[in-house]
Protein backbone atom coordinates (compact mmCIF):
# COMPACT_ATOMS: atom_id res chain seq x y z
CA UNK A 1 0.00 0.00 0.00
CA UNK A 2 2.77 2.22 1.06
CA UNK A 3 4.24 1.59 -3.08
CA UNK A 4 1.05 2.43 -4.73
CA UNK A 5 0.80 5.95 -2.76
CA UNK A 6 4.20 6.71 -4.00
CA UNK A 7 3.25 5.82 -7.84
CA UNK A 8 0.51 7.70 -7.29
CA UNK A 9 2.60 10.57 -6.14
CA UNK A 10 4.98 10.28 -8.83
CA UNK A 11 2.49 10.42 -11.73
CA UNK A 12 1.06 13.58 -10.19
CA UNK A 13 4.52 14.87 -9.27
CA UNK A 14 5.60 14.27 -13.04
CA UNK A 15 1.92 15.29 -14.60
CA UNK A 16 1.84 19.13 -12.64
CA UNK A 17 6.17 19.46 -13.68
CA UNK A 18 5.08 18.13 -17.22
CA UNK A 19 2.57 20.92 -16.85
CA UNK A 20 4.86 23.76 -15.61
CA UNK A 21 7.46 22.84 -18.10
CA UNK A 22 5.00 23.35 -20.82
CA UNK A 23 3.71 26.77 -19.11
CA UNK A 24 7.51 27.80 -18.87
CA UNK A 25 8.09 26.94 -22.35
CA UNK A 26 4.52 29.19 -23.74
CA UNK A 27 5.35 31.89 -21.72
CA UNK A 28 9.33 32.24 -23.49
CA UNK A 29 8.08 32.00 -26.92
CA UNK A 30 5.58 34.71 -26.24
CA UNK A 31 8.29 36.64 -25.10
CA UNK A 32 10.99 36.13 -27.47
CA UNK A 33 8.47 37.17 -30.69
CA UNK A 34 8.29 40.44 -28.62
CA UNK A 35 11.89 41.08 -28.91
CA UNK A 36 13.14 39.96 -31.88
CA UNK A 37 14.94 41.77 -34.37
CA UNK A 38 14.29 41.69 -38.17
CA UNK A 39 17.07 41.82 -40.59
CA UNK A 40 16.05 43.18 -44.11
CA UNK A 41 18.62 41.69 -46.90
CA UNK A 42 16.50 43.07 -50.20
CA UNK A 43 18.11 44.39 -52.43
CA UNK A 44 18.65 47.78 -52.80
CA UNK A 45 17.99 49.52 -56.44
CA UNK A 46 17.43 52.82 -58.09
CA UNK A 47 15.42 53.46 -61.02
CA UNK A 48 16.40 56.45 -63.03
CA UNK A 49 15.71 57.25 -67.00
CA UNK A 50 14.65 53.57 -67.23
CA UNK A 51 17.55 51.84 -66.12
CA UNK A 52 17.88 49.63 -62.75
CA UNK A 53 20.99 50.22 -60.91
CA UNK A 54 21.83 47.84 -58.05
CA UNK A 55 22.95 49.34 -54.85
CA UNK A 56 23.03 45.99 -52.37
CA UNK A 57 26.55 46.17 -52.26
CA UNK A 58 27.59 49.31 -52.87
CA UNK A 59 30.54 50.67 -51.52
CA UNK A 60 31.50 54.34 -52.12
CA UNK A 61 28.81 56.96 -53.46
CA UNK A 62 30.11 60.04 -54.80
CA UNK A 63 29.17 62.67 -57.19
CA UNK A 64 30.70 64.89 -59.89
CA UNK A 65 29.70 67.69 -62.15
CA UNK A 66 31.81 68.77 -64.61
CA UNK A 67 31.84 71.09 -67.51
CA UNK A 68 32.90 70.69 -70.70
CA UNK A 69 34.21 73.90 -73.06
CA UNK A 70 33.81 73.83 -76.79
CA UNK A 71 37.35 73.25 -77.34
CA UNK A 72 36.47 69.91 -75.76
CA UNK A 73 38.30 70.96 -71.92
CA UNK A 74 37.14 69.58 -69.24
CA UNK A 75 36.41 71.74 -65.49
CA UNK A 76 35.60 70.27 -62.37
CA UNK A 77 32.53 72.52 -61.78
CA UNK A 78 32.41 71.77 -57.86
CA UNK A 79 35.45 74.04 -57.00
CA UNK A 80 34.09 77.01 -58.84
CA UNK A 81 32.09 79.10 -56.97
CA UNK A 82 29.42 81.58 -58.55
CA UNK A 83 32.19 84.12 -59.46
CA UNK A 84 34.13 81.82 -60.73
CA UNK A 85 31.22 79.85 -63.39
CA UNK A 86 30.00 83.53 -64.44
CA UNK A 87 33.59 83.78 -65.33
CA UNK A 88 33.80 80.61 -66.89
CA UNK A 89 30.41 81.62 -68.98
CA UNK A 90 31.30 84.75 -69.92
CA UNK A 91 34.40 83.31 -71.70
CA UNK A 92 32.70 80.27 -73.56
CA UNK A 93 29.02 81.92 -73.52
CA UNK A 94 27.48 78.02 -73.14
CA UNK A 95 29.07 75.28 -71.65
CA UNK A 96 27.55 71.47 -71.77
CA UNK A 97 27.66 69.97 -67.64
CA UNK A 98 27.61 66.85 -67.05
CA UNK A 99 25.98 65.76 -63.13
CA UNK A 100 27.27 62.41 -62.52
CA UNK A 101 26.65 59.55 -59.82
CA UNK A 102 29.68 57.11 -59.35
CA UNK A 103 28.75 53.98 -57.55
CA UNK A 104 32.01 52.06 -57.47
CA UNK A 105 32.56 51.42 -60.88
CA UNK A 106 29.33 52.35 -62.23
CA UNK A 107 28.31 55.44 -63.48
CA UNK A 108 25.05 57.08 -63.60
CA UNK A 109 24.80 60.05 -65.78
CA UNK A 110 22.27 62.52 -63.89
CA UNK A 111 21.93 65.34 -66.01
CA UNK A 112 23.95 66.27 -69.27
CA UNK A 113 23.05 69.91 -69.98
CA UNK A 114 24.15 72.92 -72.17
CA UNK A 115 24.42 75.91 -69.76
CA UNK A 116 24.33 79.46 -70.73
CA UNK A 117 23.25 81.77 -67.93
CA UNK A 118 24.13 80.54 -64.22
CA UNK A 119 20.66 80.82 -63.19
CA UNK A 120 20.26 77.56 -65.56
CA UNK A 121 23.65 76.07 -64.00
CA UNK A 122 21.73 76.62 -60.24
CA UNK A 123 18.89 74.78 -60.67
CA UNK A 124 20.65 72.21 -61.95
CA UNK A 125 23.09 71.85 -59.10
CA UNK A 126 20.55 72.20 -56.62
CA UNK A 127 18.65 69.57 -58.57
CA UNK A 128 21.16 67.51 -58.56
CA UNK A 129 21.98 68.24 -54.74
CA UNK A 130 17.94 67.22 -53.66
CA UNK A 131 18.50 63.52 -55.72
CA UNK A 132 22.23 63.13 -53.81
CA UNK A 133 20.30 63.80 -50.79
CA UNK A 134 17.36 60.86 -52.05
CA UNK A 135 19.99 58.88 -52.34
CA UNK A 136 21.51 59.64 -48.99
CA UNK A 137 18.04 58.96 -47.26
CA UNK A 138 17.46 55.93 -49.24
CA UNK A 139 20.05 54.41 -48.24
CA UNK A 140 20.10 54.61 -44.66
CA UNK A 141 16.50 53.53 -44.28
CA UNK A 142 16.65 49.92 -44.13
CA UNK A 143 12.96 49.00 -44.89
CA UNK A 144 13.48 50.79 -48.49
CA UNK A 145 14.12 48.84 -51.19
CA UNK A 146 13.66 51.00 -54.11
CA UNK A 147 14.20 54.72 -55.34
CA UNK A 148 12.69 56.46 -58.05
CA UNK A 149 14.29 59.66 -59.13
CA UNK A 150 13.10 61.82 -60.74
Amino acid sequence: MFQSRIKLSNSRFSLNGLTGVLLLFAIMLSIGACGSTKVYTADKTVVYNGSLYNMSNVQKISSTIVGTKANGDTVNMRTLDKKGVEALLKEESSIVVKSTVMMDTQEMVYQNARVSKYSDYSKMVNRFDGALNDINKFMADKKKTQLKLK
